[in-house]
């Protein structure tokens, strides 16, 4: 998709992310792109934010077959709501996407 191979350039060339940290990035999109059976990010809404943190603390480790640490929660979600922020701003998408919805991504301190 043309919109991620951009977002991923601005991550290696603007923010200066290594390699690694993009394949984190990557990682924590497709998990998204997943849960939302790959509908278009124009039509995004606070609520898939919402369900998708419920369906990710619902996920197990693949090798270890354990819930998912809270350390893998945290950087999931926040990688897709830097990445929701990012694409928020995209011509194209600043009126789909609301700014403000990607705050549905934190997490609350108890998890």
């Amino acid at each position: 998709m043309k919109d991620l191979t951009l977002g991923f350039f601005f991550l290696k060339e603007a923010k200066r992310q290594n390699e690694s940290s993009i394949d984190g990035v990557a990682k924590a999109i497709n998990r998204f792109e997943q849960y939302s059976k790959f509908k278009d990010f124009k039509l995004f809404h606070f609520q898939q934010a919402v369900g998708f943190k419920k369906h990710l603390t619902n996920q197990k480790n693949e090798a270890t077959n354990n819930p998912l640490s809270k350390a893998t929660l945290h950087t999931t979600l926040r990688h897709l709501k830097s990445f929701f922020q990012w694409l928020a701003m995209q011509g194209g998408y600043k009126s789909p996407i609301n700014y403000s919805d990607t705050e549905y991504f934190n997490l609350s301190p108890k998890t």
